[in-house]
């Protein structure tokens, strides 16, 4: 059994420095990004005086904040930084995805890093070189390479003309879980470590689902499903995928998430753009925190203050995109992630 009372007891110091709802929303309430940056660099993100007027800027500085608040984690987790690996690849099987996906949109470079966090495998330089690859075929050259652990999943895949990104990020997922179900089984099978990961592998399973009840059939479906999970199994992976309508697969997708935050996300999901990844992010918080107060010497406290971490970045993001775009504050207040 692995012992987290030093790093939980650091997680919960760094969460005294996380913005927190209040100021988040105050923030919302900023007429232009100068004002945003000067409330962010009040509260220790390192803006530069150039990029004070500059989303790509202030975006920068957010994941310089959040990188540095990660590395203080890795400093005290010594030898349980490989059973951390749930935490930090999971983020870069994130990031990752999202730069095969700019890649094949030909998107500009500093849209790809938009909302990606930093890690030790992929730090903020590798993340830019990535960034600016032309394909996704060259991103994935470059991460074998650096003999990244998740770099097989995009061969051969991304080197073909018209890349498959519903099977691009199957095939990082299930590398990933793969890696992470063997770094939890150290935490104990019973442990809070290894049931998170298996609920990451039920999220990918119901993401996926989700996507192909919005095809055509002709798909091979069944290989975008994951095994290790422990609420959706194939049957109802499947069976969410019969019904061709995203609103009845969530219908379907929610009693694999039975009693938990986020059966009721699925059972009603989210008609904004990117409101699932939001409602889940938001879910999986309140969820962990649960377990904090049931298991307060699990890694459940750690995993808390890393999946607030991800939440302040996303709502960063979200409040640098929708103050540039002229976007009203109370919409963006209600689309924070964060809660109150």
């Amino acid at each position: 059994m692995t012992i987290w009372d030093d790093l939980n007891a650091r997680a919960r110091g760094l969460s005294t420095h996380l913005l927190g709802r209040p100021a988040l929303e105050g923030m919302a309430r900023a007429p232009d990004l100068p004002t945003l940056a000067a409330e962010l660099t009040r509260r220790g993100y390192p803006v530069e005086e150039s990029d004070r007027a500059s989303a790509a800027g202030l975006e920068l500085a957010a994941r310089r904040a959040i990188a540095a608040r990660l590395r203080i984690l890795i400093r005290w987790a010594g030898r349980r930084t490989e059973t951390l690996a749930v935490v930090f690849e999971d983020e870069d099987r994130r990031s990752i995805a999202t730069l095969v996906r700019g890649a094949v949109q030909r998107a500009p470079a500093e849209l790809r890093l938009s909302g990606l966090i930093p890690t030790p495998e992929l730090p903020e330089r590798a993340l830019e070189e990535l960034a600016r690859q032309p394909s996704p075929g060259a991103l994935a050259s470059l991460l074998t390479l650096w003999r990244h652990p998740l770099a097989p999943a995009l061969l051969p895949d991304a080197a073909r003309a018209q890349p498959d990104l519903l099977r691009i990020e199957t095939a990082l997922s299930r590398i990933f879980a793969q890696r992470a179900l063997a770094a939890a089984r150290r935490d104990g099978r019973a442990g809070v470590l290894y049931r998170y990961v298996q609920r990451v592998i039920d999220l990918h399973n119901g993401y996926a689902a989700l996507v192909l009840s919005g095809e055509k059939e002709g798909r091979d479906e069944e290989q975008h499903w994951l095994p290790g999970g422990r609420g959706i199994p194939l049957p109802l992976f499947q069976a969410a995928i019969k019904t061709r309508d995203p609103v009845a697969a969530g219908t379907r997708l929610a009693s694999g998430f039975k009693g938990t935050r986020l059966a009721p996300v699925f059972a009603d999901i989210p008609g904004a753009p990117g409101g699932l990844e939001r409602a889940v992010l938001a879910a999986l918080i309140a969820g962990m925190r649960d377990g904090t107060r049931t298991a307060p010497l699990s890694v459940a406290p750690l995993l808390g203050y890393a999946l607030r971490l991800r939440a302040e970045a996303l709502d960063v993001r979200w409040l640098v995109w929708g103050i540039s775009l002229g976007a009203p504050s109370e919409s963006l207040v209600e689309g924070l992630v964060t809660a109150p």
